[in-house]
C-alpha cells in the first residue's frame, strides 16, 4: 500500500487511517477526478472503532459538504439517525438496506428529507457501495437524543 495506508487482504483495498488523507490536494475544483484512483479511508465510530466501513470523499470535507462514496461490509448495520439536510443515495453495487423502507439495489436512488429519522441503515449479504450526497449542511443526529422535526420511521 501507499505511505500511511495498509492493504486489507479481505477486500484488497488500500485503506488509510482516518484523517491521514489530504483530500484538498486530491480533489481540485473544476477538474476531472478519477474516483477509482482515490484512496479509501477507514470510517471509525464515536468510540474510535473501525467497523469495516470505507469512504472516499468526492468533495473536500473541509468545504462542509458531505459528498462521498461509501463501502459497507456484508450485513453491516448503522444505528437509526437523521440528517439536518435532504440526502441522496445512489447505489452502485449490492443492496442498501433501510429498516422500515426495504432494499435499494444497483442503479436505484434513495432520497430522504432532512429532519426525518430512519431506521438502521446497512448492507445486504454481499455488502454495498453507494454515493451519498448531503444537499446542505450535513449534521447526523440520534433520534433518541434529538427528536427529529419531521418524525420517525417507527412512529
Amino acid at each position: 500500500g501507499a505511505p500511511g495506508g495498509r492493504r486489507d487482504r479481505k477486500d484488497a483495498m488500500d485503506i488509510r487511517r482516518p484523517g491521514s488523507v489530504d483530500w484538498v490536494a486530491l480533489l481540485p475544483e473544476r477538474r476531472g477526478i478519477d474516483v477509482d484512483a482515490l484512496p479509501w479511508e477507514a470510517f471509525v465510530d464515536a468510540r474510535g472503532q473501525d467497523l469495516g466501513v470505507r469512504m472516499k470523499w468526492i468533495v473536500s470535507p473541509t468545504l462542509g459538504k458531505n459528498c462521498m462514496l461509501l463501502h459497507l461490509p456484508p450485513d453491516h448495520r448503522a444505528p437509526p439517525h437523521w440528517h439536518t439536510s435532504d440526502a441522496l443515495y445512489l447505489v452502485l453495487r449490492g443492496q442498501l438496506v433501510i429498516e422500515g423502507e426495504g432494499s435499494f439495489g444497483a442503479g436505484q436512488v434513495r432520497w430522504v428529507r432532512g429532519g426525518f429519522a430512519y431506521g438502521a441503515e446497512g448492507a445486504g449479504p454481499e455488502g454495498c457501495e453507494f454515493y451519498f450526497f448531503s444537499l446542505g449542511p450535513y449534521g447526523q443526529h440520534d433520534p433518541d437524543v434529538e427528536p427529529p422535526p419531521l418524525g420517525r420511521w417507527d412512529d
